[in-house]
């Protein structure tokens, strides 16, 4: 083990190279890659040394502050969540990269390309495992609307402070899809 074992750049190359080679669920992966980038651009010379002088809460205290409160506090606390456990993985790897099992319940990959995990799960701890990650990162930041009994709509990223004017200019923009559409379904197209 290096220094250069503990920069944000291997710690990316990590979660990369984990999805090839097995180790991470891919969107996992992704999702952790995402919570690092949006995280540690504000990281400090040290911590940009040594990615284990990190301390996540911080850093997102940090953040809150520097960005004036413009990042949704549910979005910070998944990032955090996301960025302790691609560092707690991380580290575990780095310290015996045979003996690794990712924390987030993430098995190895079981096709043709990968061998067989040494840790084979009954059927009920795989259907465990597959409700846990289909409901663990949802967060209250969607909007479901029933449109009809066979159609739900979902409405994600709404800013905290919106105002009536900036919801009046989202409506505008749905009615205008809705009239584009209609207008092309009854044959009376402008365009023609």
């Amino acid at each position: 083990m290096s220094k250069e074992d503990y920069t944000h750049d291997r710690l990316l190359q990590f979660l990369r190279q984990s999805t090839i080679e097995g180790i991470l669920n891919p969107a996992v992966a992704r999702s952790r890659i995402n919570a690092v980038e949006q995280l540690f651009c504000e990281l400090t010379a040290p911590e940009e040394q040594d990615i284990r002088k990190i301390d996540v809460d911080i850093l997102c205290t940090r953040i809150h502050k520097i960005n004036d409160s413009s990042i949704r506090p549910e979005v910070l606390s998944l990032y955090n969540k996301r960025a302790k456990a691609a560092l707690h993985d991380y580290f575990s790897w780095v310290d015996n990269p045979s003996a690794f099992f990712s924390i987030g319940g993430d098995s190895l990959r079981k096709d043709k390309r990968h061998k067989i995990s040494s840790k084979e799960m009954t059927r009920e701890e795989k259907a465990l495992e597959d409700i846990s990650l289909s409901t663990s990162d949802k967060t209250n930041e969607i909007i479901s609307i029933p449109l009809r009994d066979d159609c739900m709509v979902y409405v994600q990223n709404l800013p905290l402070d919106l105002s009536t004017r900036e919801a009046k200019k989202i409506a505008r923009v749905i009615v205008a899809l809705a009239e584009e559409e209609n207008e092309v379904l009854n044959g009376t197209d402008k365009q023609s």
